[in-house]
């Protein structure tokens, strides 16, 4: 035995089963040993499988195996600092009457984005920290996947973890085919690419920062994108160029959400 993770693993085995992969955030669903009738439970996120006695049709069966791949294709290709963070839907956003138009806004991203052939959505959510942005960004991929069935692919990039992987590349193989099938999946395989946090990134020698994000709007042109950001909208150009701002602007009418000061701190109110 290697390690005392080892240990569990053996620990966890001896008293529960794996039945499958969770539909929240793609984890493994346990049950009991004693009690393999019952619904599944994430220990990852916390879903329950509250359908396990519920008989299934071929239809139910063909979306939870689309579900299981949008879910595998998301957690392979995104940069994300948890897996909890999945679970995010507006449902249970704690809501505030300050969020109300905010919330009305992302629903209707949500619903244009779920329609074949719209007209790209370039959108932009700035404000400063613990306002719900990336809440709501999670919220509009749940929101989208449940209204198309999960016929969309999503990938989410953690901005300031991308940079500092890049740093981790330099020397470790693995970080660096993540992120090289990252930038992949940015430039030919992702319906909609959600960049969270940018302008908070560690600021490396070489501008590796600003001329990826300059790199990934050339991709995402004429394709989906969510960013959220502490930058006001002027900042990005300055920050980063103006091309990447004009980029950004291309499709940008009526999917800008400035999350107001007068919002409380979300994570405090959690």
């Amino acid at each position: 035995m290697d390690n005392l993770g080892d240990a569990i693993k053996i620990m966890f085995a001896k008293h529960f089963i794996d039945v499958g992969a969770c539909p929240q955030c793609g984890a493994r669903l346990y049950v009991p040993k004693p009690r393999p009738d019952i619904g599944g439970t994430c220990p990852t996120c916390g879903y329950i499988d509250s359908n396990k006695h519920v008989k299934r049709t071929d239809e139910d069966w063909t979306l939870e195996a689309r579900k299981n791949d949008q879910i595998n294709y998301f957690t392979s290709n995104s940069i994300l600092p948890s897996l909890n963070m999945m679970s995010n839907q507006f449902g249970n956003m704690k809501m505030t009457p300050e969020l109300n138009n905010v919330v009305g806004v992302a629903k209707g991203i949500a619903g244009r984005m779920a329609k074949p052939n719209h007209r790209v959505i370039h959108s932009l959510f700035s404000g400063a920290s613990g306002r719900g942005k990336t809440h709501t960004a999670i919220s509009i991929i749940n929101e989208v996947w449940r209204l198309t069935n999960y016929q969309y692919k999503f990938i989410f990039i953690d901005y300031p973890l991308f940079v500092s992987m890049q740093q981790q590349a330099i020397n470790d193989r693995e970080a660096q085919k993540l992120l090289d099938r990252v930038m992949n999946q940015v430039r030919k395989g992702a319906d909609c690419v959600v960049i969270d946090d940018l302008g908070t990134e560690p600021q490396m020698a070489n501008d590796w920062n600003s001329s990826k994000f300059n790199e990934i709007m050339r991709y995402r042109e004429d394709k989906d994108v969510i960013i959220t950001t502490n930058l006001a909208a002027e900042s990005i150009a300055g920050k980063y160029n103006d091309q990447t701002m004009s980029r950004l602007r291309k499709f940008a009418k009526g999917n800008f959400i400035k999350f107001e000061e007068n919002i409380p701190d979300y994570r405090r109110a959690m």
